[in-house]
């Protein structure tokens, strides 16, 4: 069973009896997130650094998120301002003896600390707003990371087609060799035209995911009509592992979404506490001068109270109201709490396969199915197996390459998951951060990986 460590700012929050005044914060820093309008940079960016760099300064959803934190300060503002003072004058009778004058001022005087308690549920959704802007700005990270890697591997899958085309296309010149020598007949020559022709399709239907996937990066970073080249990554760079249970808990203790939920159970409490003393009446009072012209002329004071007599509303319904939303607060921070981890142990089961598949097609897969290729066009070649070996060995290459490959983006694609569900401020994750280590040379279970079989020697 898993035990949630206390979300530190939910400890602060949720105290709606502390009498202390909270004043809104400064905003926070998030490397010029709110900047003027958008250009598209002088240098073509390559490296995942300077595409992230690129998202912070330029992306409309931050500078939104900004604008929030400021929009919800004004209303803290708002919040506790005094009402204003009315003035009044007037005379029910203008001209003659007996004409009045007189003028009045009325302020309404707030009772029980309801401008305090407003501006306090106010405040908690300024510290609420200022979570989400950091949440804005690691979806906006998440995009990005998310789309470059992707992208590098489809630069790296086109690598691959072309490998496969060139292999295919061998193997169809030497069986056009063979033909004309009289050693193979038309059928099996027409049979490795088609597996070639079939590479050739794959090697041009990947430069059209090369070329959207260009498209994608540029729309994640804020600028869709930049212009993107090649992406400049390391694919194959090791990565840490996880422990999953405490990556959960870090994951728990560090997103900004459980924060946001917590400040919203603050603000709702606040709330309530506000709702509660509402029925108890403000002070009107009102203060004034009238002048009667006569003889001798008349001059009176005006001084009338005014309170409201909470006899049938006494805010019953909105209290009620106010204390369910606390209810509905905490159960939302408590379901944030339980997707999060939910979360977490689906993208570490993805992580951690993709992570051993790689590792296993790099040390022992690939280059066996690579050298059955080269060993099987040299046999073929001689005369001592038939094309269907030539076609079953490419076969199980071309599969070998392309799940290799799709294990590499499923590999990255959950290591920018874990970044985004840990907040990581630098990519890609190291084994200094939360629930890392190193990644050792055995399972699970404590076994060492299997050792290579020995290569077939060259005839």
């Amino acid at each position: 069973m898993l035990v949630w460590p206390a979300v530190a700012c939910g400890q602060q929050l949720l105290k709606p009896s502390d009498s202390s005044e909270m004043r809104p914060s400064a905003p926070l820093t998030l490397d010029a997130a709110a900047v003027p309008p958008t250009a598209i940079p002088t240098e073509t960016p390559a490296t995942l650094p300077q595409f992230e760099g690129i998202a912070l300064r330029s992306h409309p959803r931050l500078r939104s998120a900004t604008a929030a934190i400021e929009q919800a300060r004004g209303q803290a503002v708002q919040a506790r301002l005094y009402p204003n003072p009315v003035l009044s004058g007037g005379s029910p009778q203008i001209s003659g003896s007996d004409s009045q004058w007189y003028g009045f001022a009325t302020q309404e005087l707030v009772t029980a600390g309801k401008l305090r308690l407003s501006q306090q549920a106010a405040l908690r959704g300024v510290q609420k707003a200022e979570y989400e802007l950091i949440r804005a700005r690691f979806d906006v990270l998440t995009g990005v990371r998310d789309n470059f890697y992707t992208l590098l591997v489809a630069q790296r899958r086109l690598e691959i087609f072309k490998l496969l085309l060139d292999i295919a296309a061998r193997s169809f010149r030497i069986s056009q060799e063979l033909a004309k020598a009289g050693e193979e007949s038309r059928a099996d020559v027409l049979f490795l035209s088609i597996e070639r022709d079939r590479a050739e399709v794959r090697y041009r239907n990947a430069s059209v995911y090369v070329n959207a996937g260009r498209r994608r990066l540029a729309a994640s970073i804020g600028l869709p009509r930049a212009d993107i080249d090649q992406v400049d990554g390391d694919l194959f760079m090791p990565l840490p592992d996880f422990e999953l249970k405490a990556l959960q808990e870090a994951v728990v203790r560090s997103n900004s979404l459980p924060r946001a939920a917590a400040a919203e159970v603050a603000r709702a409490q606040w709330a309530t506490d506000r709702a509660v003393v509402q029925p108890i009446p403000n002070i009107t009072l009102l203060g004034g001068y009238q002048r009667q012209v006569d003889l001798p002329p008349d001059d009176q004071g005006l001084v009338e109270l005014m309170v409201e007599v909470p006899l049938f509303n006494r805010n019953q319904g909105n209290i009620r109201t106010a204390r369910a939303g606390i209810a509905t607060a905490r159960a939302d921070l408590r379901d944030i709490e339980l997707t999060l981890a939910e979360t977490t142990a689906n993208t570490v089961e993805i992580y951690r396969t993709s992570q051993r598949q790689t590792r296993w097609f790099e040390e022992y897969i690939l280059p066996k199915a690579r050298e059955t290729v080269s060993l099987t066009q040299l046999l073929y070649a001689q005369g001592e197996v038939t094309f269907l070996n030539l076609l079953e060995a490419q076969r199980i290459l071309n599969q070998t390459e392309l799940e290799y490959v799709q294990a590499q983006e499923d590999r990255w694609r959950a290591a920018v998951e874990i970044a985004n569900l840990l907040q990581l401020p630098s990519f890609p994750p190291t084994p200094n951060d939360p629930g890392g280590f190193v990644l050792p040379d055995e399972d699970e279970e404590g076994r060492p990986l299997p050792a290579p079989i020995e290569q077939i020697p060259a005839p």
